[in-house]
This record gives C-alpha cells, structure tokens and sequence, in this order.
C-alpha cells in the first residue's frame, strides 16, 4: 500500500541580493531569501551559528518564510582578502559531486537554489604568484567538537589547477585534494577526501569524485561522472526504501556522504534546439543498491529577464526484489530576474 499518490504544491521564491562599498577596500553583502509555501512541505531550518530565518507565517497549508543566507564583511587589498559573516565557501572542483566541499556540500538534485546554502565563518585568502592561492577558514559552533577549522592550498602545473586541504573537521581529520585539466580536448576532474575519524568506534573514510567533459561544436555536451563513497552500501537490502529516498532528496549533504551507494555514476547530456529553447537529461545510477533516477528538462529564455522550465524526476528502486518507480514529480518553473 502507497503512503503518498499524488502531491501538489506551488512554490514562490524571492530573492534580493544587496552590495555595499566602503572607500577602497571595504564591502559588504546581505542576500535574503524569501519563500512562499502552497499546500505540503516544509522549509530547511537555518542550521547557522546564529539563526538568521523566520516564519511570518506557518500552518499546515500555508507558509511564509524568510533567511538571510549571506551577510559578511570583506576587506580586500592588492592579495590578501578577510572576510566574515555568513558566506558561500566552495572548494569543489567537480561539476556533479564535490568531495572537497567541505562547507557546503550540495545535493545537485535540488534545482530551485542555484545559489547554495551559506556558511558562518572567518575566513582569509592570499592570492600568490602563478596562481597559487592559500584559503583559511574557521567555522565556530557552540556545540563542542562542531567547529571546523580548514586550509586549501592552489597550485597550477603544466596546464593543470591542483589543490590540497588538511582541516580539522568536527569529528575527524580530513586530508584531500583536487584537480582540473584537459585531456586533449576533454575537461579532466576529480577530488579526492580521507576522513580519519578521531572516534575508535567509526571507521575512517573515503570519498573520491571524478569527471570528463566534452562540448561538440553543434552544441552537444555530455559529462560523466563516478562517485566512491567507501563508506557507501553495496546491497538493496541492508536499509529500507525510504531511507534511500530520503538520503537521495535531501539538500544538505556531507562530503562523507554525498550517495548512499558505495558507487555512483552520472551521465549528464545536453543539447540546445533552438536559440532560446534547451534541452538537458541526467540519469544517475548507484550501484548495489539499485537507484536510477532520470531527470530531462527543457528550458525556454522567454526574454531577457524571464525564463522557463520543465523539470521531470523519476526514481526507481528495488523494494524488495521489485524494481519499480517508486516516486516521480514534474515542475514547472518560471523565473523573473530584476
């Protein structure tokens, strides 16, 4: 027996993004973002240092809710940039799956924030000579043993941008790093992540992410993407559908933990139609635990300021020896720029 046939919600977004520049070297930024909610569902809550969100409205079929998911203070001078407050700290490399996310890891599925979750941090960036880069971060917590503290160190070498990070990161160590290149004329990805954990109980883990890229010059692209997440399972029967989902659909991620299956692989094509009318298809499978999920969305520039889309998401499992569709949603989307 299905818990859930058929769901229907409608969803406004809002979005301001605001800049302010002190003399030469000073700035700041405030990013609100504000939804509308119709019928079922629920909104993330602000997992910050602070708790900038707020519920104007929430009942069962209706809700209003507002976050400030970026508010930070900058100082920038010729190579050196301080920063603090609540920012966006990307670290991945990869198009699909970012290992070296440590901050903010995102679950790509979710295609209405582009923008991704912010971080409460204090961080500083040197800029060397022949693109080298030193990236500190610090993340404070209440919580003991919640608070990270992370370095990322950027190198080029022989037409490739590499990377490498040690942190001390809630529970565990984590040694990494990345790269970026070409292969003749395909782009070149990976990451890679080793969590030693300082718990006797927890095994250590890995979480290696690859990728290569092509553009045709009639506009197609295709990417292919692998995934090993060593902690990740192997077989269908070892924890139930719903947890699947559940890990599958949720937005916020863990680097540790970026797929329930121990391999993931990802296909991703591409294709415009015309000028203004696209066309893109994602099909992702985790092995072992026998997920598929196919995604084709067509996107339409109506005009300068607004777009359209139709998004489709299809997941398939195996429940209990039966693999079946067990969840499907088709969305429409339009989107105003100002």
């Amino acid at each position: 027996s299905n818990q859930i046939e058929f769901q229907t919600n409608n969803l406004i977004h809002n979005r301001i993004n605001i800049r302010g520049y002190i003399k030469d070297n000073f700035s700041l930024g405030i990013e609100l973002r504000n939804r509308i909610l119709f019928d079922e569902g629920v909104f993330n809550s602000d997992n910050g240092y602070f708790d900038l969100s707020h519920y104007f409205v929430n009942q069962a079929k209706f809700k209003i809710h507002s976050m400030i998911d970026r508010m930070w203070l900058k100082y920038q001078s010729d190579k050196i940039e301080i920063s603090a407050g609540r920012q966006r700290v990307n670290w991945g490399i990869n198009s699909i799956w970012n290992s070296n996310d440590l901050f903010n890891a995102y679950n790509f599925i979710d295609f209405d924030y582009i923008e991704r979750p912010g971080s409460d941090v204090i961080r500083f960036q040197y800029s060397g000579d022949n693109l080298s880069s030193l990236d500190i971060v610090y993340k404070p917590s209440t919580i003991e043993n919640s608070s990270v503290i992370a370095a990322l160190y950027k190198i080029n070498k022989r037409g490739y941008d590499f990377q490498f990070l040690l942190a001390d990161y809630y529970n565990d160590i984590a040694l990494g790093g990345g790269w970026a290149g070409n292969i003749k004329n395909a782009g070149f990805k990976g990451e890679i992540t080793y969590f030693i954990s300082d718990e006797s109980y927890i095994n250590n883990s890995t979480s290696l992410s690859t990728s290569i890229d092509y553009s045709f010059t009639n506009g197609l692209y295709i990417l292919g993407s692998y995934l090993y997440n060593s902690n990740g399972f192997t077989d269908a029967e070892q924890f139930p559908v719903q947890y699947t989902l559940g890990s599958v659909t949720q937005n916020v991620l863990s680097p540790k933990n970026l797929m329930p299956s121990k391999h993931s692989y990802l296909l991703q094509v591409s294709k415009p139609i015309t000028p203004p009318l696209n066309s893109s298809l994602n099909i992702l499978y985790g092995q072992g635990i026998k997920l598929l999920y196919i995604s084709p969305t067509f996107s339409y520039d109506i005009n300068s300021r607004l777009d359209a889309g139709i998004i489709s998401q299809f997941f398939f499992l195996d429940n209990f020896g039966d693999f079946k569709n067990l969840l499907k949603g088709y969305y429409l989307q339009l989107k105003y720029s100002f």
